[in-house]
């Protein structure tokens, strides 16, 4: 899919109707199934991960996201016998090494995970990180890693964090095209670990070009409903697209997340009436420490933004 020849305001301004609809629909109940429960520090250690796992069994969330080694002697014992979903990142957060290790990689977690488990297929899902540098240089090579942690991943779901942050506007647009031809079947923003994490505006172009058949999750920095329902309002704003099966949120804060969903159902209008600075919610107002391209990039898109005032006062 080809990028729009006009600069487009970034997604900053929400329809009233649409978003009080969405919010609507959703209750502290509905919004926690969503949810991927992360904790990809390095300092992890088990106490955290079983609570994690209370949290992910008293609300029923979609699964719980660490990092491989954790499934090689603790989430699998812990999730054995629930419907909830093992996580784990491949590669992250780099994406640097090269397909053969990255494939075994997502082979031996899988195996390990079954192996303790004993729950059968379909537990599992795989959170694999592209090689940003190569996909820049050679397109095909990205497809190529996708579709060969997909094989290795046995059947298992995969999910392609593409690190957005890092990407021009016409390279967000053209990764997002290789994912929806690999066999992947989630396309996800960031690692959580990136320059800034999920923007509307990110969700919204993935959404674009992957339809409405693939899932699309959002990553970094949601920590509270009302980020949460733009979120969703970008990238599953159709009532068919509003599954787990289709659309999650991966969060560190999934306990925020729930209460301040009943606040937010509490007082609909006021949240909504109350608004957001759209420059906080852009990409192109977060590239000051990124390469040169992107700040290029981001100054032409803040040149013609109708909210460029916000930006020159610094109002936020």
């Amino acid at each position: 899919m080809e990028k729009k020849n006009t600069i487009r305001t970034p997604l900053v301004e929400f329809s009233k109707e649409k978003m009080k609809e969405i919010i609507q629909d959703f209750t502290p109940e509905r919004i926690a199934t969503f949810l991927d429960v992360t904790d990809l520090s390095a300092d992890t250690q088990a106490p955290k991960i079983t609570k994690m796992v209370d949290w992910a069994k008293t609300y029923n969330c979609a699964s719980i996201c660490v990092n491989p080694v954790e499934g090689s002697d603790i989430l699998p014992s812990l999730l054995k016998g629930t419907k909830i979903k093992e996580c784990y990142v491949i590669d992250f957060p780099l994406g640097k090494v090269d397909i053969s290790t990255k494939s075994k990689i997502a082979a031996h977690t899988v195996k390990r995970s079954r192996e303790i488990r004993g729950d059968g297929k379909g537990m599992i899902e795989l959170d694999m990180v592209i090689n940003v540098g190569r996909f820049k240089k050679d397109p095909e090579y990205t497809l190529e890693e996708i579709n060969a942690v997909c094989d290795a991943s046995d059947g298992e779901h995969v999910k392609v964090i593409i690190r957005s942050s890092e990407l021009t506007v016409a390279e967000l647009y053209k990764v997002s095209e290789i994912v929806s031809i690999s066999n992947a079947d989630f396309i996800k923003n960031s690692t959580g670990m990136d320059a800034y994490g999920a923007t509307p505006e990110h969700i919204r172009i993935m959404r674009e070009v992957v339809g409405p058949d693939m899932g699309v999750k959002a990553a970094g920095g949601i920590s509270e409903a009302m980020t949460a329902m733009r979120l969703i309002y970008a990238g599953a704003a159709e009532k068919p697209l509003q599954t787990p099966e289709l659309f999650r949120l991966g969060t560190s804060k999934p306990l925020t997340i729930i209460s301040s969903m009943q606040w937010l159902k509490y007082a609909t209008e006021d949240w909504i009436d109350a608004g957001v600075i759209p420059c906080t919610i852009c990409p192109f107002n977060n590239t000051s420490k990124l390469r040169v391209e992107l700040r290029e990039e981001s100054n032409r898109y803040c040149s013609e933004c109708k909210f460029k005032e916000y930006r020159k006062h610094k109002e936020f």
